[in-house]
């Protein structure tokens, strides 16, 4: 592997956008962006002027100097261009989902393995500051052992309007239901901060955005196997003050035995323990913990690079990160049988 990695940015929306910036950050070349609409692929090349545009992504395959791609892609569309490109000697880096089956996700495993490149999962709540430092104190016993957990994600789109910016190429698995385009990433954080998931029943609103080929409010209730119970809350459809403006409200609580931590925003974490060693004056306290702000694109990206170098396997593996997506299949399986 060269010093300086080169790269192919295929798909050129916002997250292909993200990818794009912080490839350039770490130093790596992004030599290709590829994309069927040739203005997104152009709008990448402009910042970066050594990058080539191209529609057909075979072309940038065969280019000996790239070394790794991005898959920013519709997520239907990951599963094939991810083995195509380890077929063609590219380690990848593929946006969450990696697939919409668990065939396709098997697959791709295999094709990476089978070729020697690496294969990770653009799953950048794993390292997101936030999350691990609630993990780190849920594994230390800070809150004791954990109850019951609480996410919600909440977004407001009016309408199922196609002119809406939300519904556009920019955000291409939108459509696809919140279970899946939030679910993925939501489940992630869990598995994360608490533990392994065991069961999922989830049920779905009668739908408001016709639009949507999926649930536009769901809700999932999990068991974790430390015994913990959990609630995950996915609605595209919440009409709140902060989600009328164009917000998300993203938020996560772990109750345990000793205490509660409690993340109200991206950069806040609440922690109220009366775990002994955290006594004041022999009451419980709460401390609030500043997170600061941090790109987890650029991190995932690092991250990334750094196991193209030292050849260890990625914290999101292909193989590590197929559990979630089983999880949010088993969420559908739920809603749709009962």
């Amino acid at each position: 592997m060269p010093e300086k990695t080169n790269v192919a940015i295929i798909g050129c929306g916002w997250a292909g956008l993200r990818h794009a910036v912080a490839y350039r950050s770490c130093g790596a070349n992004v030599l290709w962006a590829v994309d069927v609409d040739k203005r997104r692929a152009s709008a990448i090349a402009r910042s970066y002027p050594d990058t080539h545009v191209v529609q057909d992504v075979r072309v940038a395959l065969e280019d000996p100097a790239i070394d790794a791609v991005s898959i920013c892609l519709p997520s239907h569309m990951h599963s094939d261009t991810a083995i195509m490109a380890v077929q063609a000697g590219k380690h990848v880096l593929c946006e969450e989902p990696m697939a919409t089956t668990l065939e396709d996700a098997d697959a791709m495993v295999a094709a990476a393995a089978g070729a020697g490149v690496t294969l990770m999962t653009g799953a950048n709540v794993r390292y997101s500051p936030l999350y691990r430092n609630m993990s780190d104190l849920v594994q230390e016993g800070v809150i004791g052992q954990p109850v019951l957990v609480r996410l919600n994600r909440e977004t407001y789109i009016q309408g199922a309007s196609p002119d809406d910016e939300r519904w556009g190429p920019e955000f291409p698995d939108s459509k696809d239901g919140v279970m899946m385009s939030g679910g993925i990433h939501d489940f992630e954080m869990m598995r994360m901060v608490v533990g392994e998931i065991t069961s999922v029943h989830a049920v779905k609103a009668p739908q408001r955005l016709h639009d949507m080929r999926s649930d536009d409010t769901s809700i999932a209730t999990l068991r974790f196997a430390n015994g913990a119970l959990g609630m995950l809350v996915e609605s595209c459809t919440s009409r709140r003050l902060e989600t009328v403006s164009g917000k998300e409200v993203h938020t996560l609580r772990v109750d345990g035995e000793l205490g509660s931590l409690y993340s109200p925003d991206p950069r806040s974490l609440q922690l109220y323990t009366a775990r002994q060693d955290y006594l004041v004056d022999g009451r419980a306290t709460r401390k609030d913990i500043h997170i600061p702000e941090s790109d987890t694109f650029l991190l995932e990206v690092l991250h990334f690079l750094k196991c193209l170098h030292t050849g260890q396997e990625p914290n999101t593996s292909g193989r590590s990160q197929r559990r979630s997506l089983e999880l949010v299949l088993a969420a559908y399986r739920s809603m749709n049988t009962g």
